[in-house]
């Protein structure tokens, strides 16, 4: 997935990072869409940090409403704002897994830099003359599939549908 936030790039990674991000996300059937358990931080290299992260997601698909536990190793990169997870346990998963990257956007790039297209902050603000509007550019790539027996049809295509349906919701809180 693709999408542009009106926000700074700085801003989106820590709604991706923050392990305490329940704010952005809407009420869900009396309870919230996305919970956080508290993280065990496993390694911290400078801007690079791993982490195993719980969150309780809720779903729902015709008339059943449920919650599902989800326990992911999460790699982040502060200075680069990319991120990258896989599953430690994931209920009904073989394969959970994923990256996300929060690059900027210049919105006024065409119209305060007409000469040159810039290629960072610094040049941007110079050409634009601190004028520029920045927002963010986020790609979101997730696989994912079902365990045996539930990979095949027609139960794949239940948990195909919930999963598609419940990062869906996620991201149009996001945005």
């Amino acid at each position: 997935m693709k999408l542009t936030v009106g926000r700074i790039p700085e801003s989106v990674y820590l709604v991706f990072a923050n392990p305490l991000n329940n704010q952005y996300f809407k009420e869900f059937d009396g309870k919230n869409f996305l919970e956080s358990k508290p993280r065990k931080l496993l390694r911290k290299d400078g801007p690079r940090r791993i982490a195993e992260v719980e969150k309780i997601v809720s779903w729902n698909f015709l008339w059943l409403s449920r919650s599902l536990p989800i326990k992911l190793i999460v790699e982040d990169n502060q200075k680069d704002l990319t991120g990258n997870y896989k599953k430690k346990k994931v209920k009904f998963m073989k394969v959970f897994e994923g990256s996300w990257k929060v690059e900027p956007l210049f919105i006024d790039s065409e119209r305060l830099c007409k000469q040159i297209k810039p290629k960072g902050r610094e040049e941007y603000k110079k050409c634009s003359g601190g004028r520029g509007r920045i927002a963010s550019k986020v790609t979101i790539d997730q696989y994912f599939e079902p365990s045996s027996p539930l990979n095949l049809p027609p139960f794949s295509w239940f948990i195909r549908g919930i999963t598609i349906k419940t990062t869906k919701n996620l991201i149009n809180m996001l945005e």
